[in-house]
């Protein structure tokens, strides 16, 4: 259907079709956003990254356990909305307090505070049984970053550090995040296999530490075995 105006021939359909297209344009663009701020919600299976810290972990052959964190945790979603200067300073002071309070419920933790550009000083320490907890994770299952598990058919036990996919680890890497830390793990149990970067000795006690200066750095990994040596 053709309609003049004038000096202007205006054809009805045409503009349904433009605005049609620009109505498809407009969503797409609004979905290309929820991805992306989907993506970095999801990315690393969770909102907290490790910065730099120090974790120890002691470990003994009849299943009791400490556990402890010292360091700086980025809350990623902060941490880009910092970097995009998307943030109002209600925004911001909100986000802060969410997380520390999502901290403080746990009752592992013994200090939490804001730093900077998303960064959270933060000291955790827990102890207890694995045996009869079955699986203690810093900081929580959906938030795992160091975690202790107890397989009662295999009588192992597991420790180990965050993983991080291949293509999680570009997209931090491409916001500005990395991974530097310190692990120990200290033990008398017999160990089955680990990826230690260093193995020491203190009498009876086996120490073994893993020294990340990348988030490239591979995830550490224990296994050892219960009872008698």
């Amino acid at each position: 259907m053709i309609f003049e105006t004038g000096c202007l021939t205006i054809d009805k359909y045409s503009l349904f079709d433009q605005f049609i297209k620009m109505a498809m344009i407009a969503y797409i663009k609004k979905s290309f956003r929820l991805i992306a701020f989907l993506s970095i919600v999801s990315v690393v299976t969770g909102c907290y990254l490790p910065g730099s810290f120090d974790a120890e972990i002691e470990l003994s052959r009849t299943g009791h356990y400490k556990m402890s964190f010292d360091g700086y945790i980025v809350e990623i979603t902060l941490y880009d909305g910092l970097r995009k200067k998307k943030l109002t300073q209600k925004q911001i002071k909100d986000k802060i307090k969410q997380v520390i309070g999502d901290f403080k419920r746990d009752r592992g933790t013994k200090e939490v505070s804001y730093y900077n550009q998303g960064a959270f000083k933060v000291r955790w320490v827990k102890t207890g049984d694995v045996i009869k907890s079955k699986m203690i994770t810093f900081f929580r299952r959906n938030e795992n970053m160091l975690s202790i598990t107890y397989d009662k058919k295999k009588a192992i036990i597991t420790l180990r550090g965050k993983y991080i996919k291949k293509q999680d680890r570009d997209r931090l890497i491409q916001m500005g995040l990395d991974v530097q830390g310190v692990i120990e793990i200290k033990t008398d149990a017999k160990v089955l296999s680990h990826n230690a970067t260093k193995v020491t000795k203190d009498g009876l006690i086996t120490i073994y530490g893993w020294k990340l200066n990348s988030i490239e750095d591979p995830s550490p990994r224990m296994v050892v075995t219960l009872g008698l040596l």
